[in-house]
């Protein structure tokens, strides 16, 4: 509808969004459920970031929310990198109103566990504590990936979906970084 009003085609707004043509027809065709770039889009569409994600809301109006200012109003959740915060954000799943101790990260490769693959975007609690069993973030030897968790001894321990290798202790050199709540994948992959 948006794009209707203004006469922008397809192509046009993905130029000026910079997300791809492919992506703005999966959107506009109701084939996607949203995208990481749907501030970049409103803005480009001049309308209201609420509004484009979920129909709710005024379409204009306030003005186009910042993705700094839509975290402060807990609209989204911060996507985290290997050299910290990014200035990218992901909206919060189902309408789940986000908690100060989410982070969002975006893996680069598959993780060694089936249900996270390249280009999951896994939104973990930094500020819960890790049980058996829960799926876990954590940086080993600088890589950040999904595994396993299994309370040890001391530490606990990190596996993966392959019996073959060995399960990693929590160290300096294996942090955990939180537990995993959500997993957002595209399953076309």
């Amino acid at each position: 509808m948006a794009m209707a009003m203004i006469g922008i085609t397809q192509g046009a707004l993905a130029e000026a969004s910079g997300v791809s043509q492919p992506t703005i027809w999966r959107l506009t065709k109701g084939k996607a459920e949203g995208s990481r770039k749907l501030v970049d889009i409103a803005r480009a569409l001049d309308v209201n970031v609420q509004w484009l994600a979920s129909g709710e809301g005024e379409m204009r109006g306030e003005p186009v929310l910042g993705a700094a200012e839509q975290a402060q109003n807990n609209l989204t959740i911060a996507v985290w990198g290997a050299e910290g915060k990014t200035r990218e954000v992901v909206s919060a799943p189902n309408g789940v109103k986000p908690k100060k101790s989410w982070r969002a990260y975006i893996l680069d490769r598959n993780s060694g566990c089936a249900e996270a693959t390249a280009g999951t975007i896994v939104i973990v609690d930094t500020g819960v504590a890790a049980q058996s069993g829960d799926l876990v973030l954590a940086r080993v030897n600088a890589r950040i990936s999904v595994y396993h968790y299994l309370e040890g001894p001391s530490n606990g321990y990190l596996t993966v979906d392959d019996p073959r290798l060995p399960a990693v202790e929590l160290s300096e050199q294996a942090e955990l970084i939180g537990v995993g709540i959500f997993l957002i994948r595209d399953l076309r992959r």
